[in-house]
């Protein structure tokens, strides 16, 4: 297979691997929940900028 090169980062085609977790993990739900927040921030500020950088056009 061949490999690529995006933003000077070089990615190589493989098969996906398919991971099969321990039906006893469990889940951290305090980590999750900041995971989360910390995440619809981020997407709030991406789409307020891109709303402020529209509007300037």
């Amino acid at each position: 297979m061949e490999s690529y090169v995006l933003n000077d980062v070089k990615y190589d085609f493989k098969p996906l691997e398919i991971f099969v977790p321990d039906p006893d993990y469990k889940v951290d739900e305090k980590e999750l929940e900041k995971s989360i927040k910390k995440n619809k921030a981020i997407i709030a500020r991406a789409r307020e900028s891109r709303k402020r950088h529209l509007q300037k056009e």
